[in-house]
């Protein structure tokens, strides 16, 4: 179970913090002046907040399930030279999952393609500005789902 803490802080005098407070997961901590704060937090606020939660790394590897697009291209793009870019609004809302090397963008790609019908088109450079890959089209059946049968149960 992930354990969310959230914290508020405000200057406050180190001689004057004598209360030690135990926050339970699903609740955050507001510390005002002299006055602290646990209250629950919804499942769905929760879930908003942990999403990135839900990409895994480990040993040059991601792991994903059930994230958009544009979440998983932007973590793809903290690892590579390369960088994918959003076509459109609903390409980046795509459900997608898997398992991939951080520096395997042509196999990501091609996985993308096949399961979502998703184009990548490489963009020439302008200027200062680099060569992108451009995510563009798909469709919304996902490879994915919430029974487990994705390609990162795999």
């Amino acid at each position: 179970m992930w354990a969310a803490l959230r914290l508020r802080f405000r200057p406050v005098p180190t001689e004057l913090v004598t209360k030690e407070t135990i926050v339970a997961a699903g609740n955050e901590l507001r510390v005002d002046r002299h006055r602290m704060t646990v209250t629950k937090v919804p499942p769905d606020v929760l879930s908003q907040r942990l999403a990135w939660a839900r990409i895994h790394q480990k040993n040059g590897w991601i792991a994903f399930r059930g994230e958009t697009l544009e979440t998983v291209a932007a973590e793809f793009n903290r690892y590579n030279g390369r960088q994918l870019v959003i076509g459109d609004a609903a390409t980046g809302q795509l459900l997608v999952g898997g398992k991939f090397r951080l520096t395997d963008l042509d196999g990501f790609l091609a996985a993308l393609e096949v399961t979502h019908g998703v184009k990548a088109v490489v963009s020439p450079p302008s200027g200062r500005q680099p060569a992108v890959i451009v995510l563009i089209g798909g469709v919304s059946g996902s490879a994915w789902s919430d029974e487990g049968s994705g390609p990162a149960d795999r």
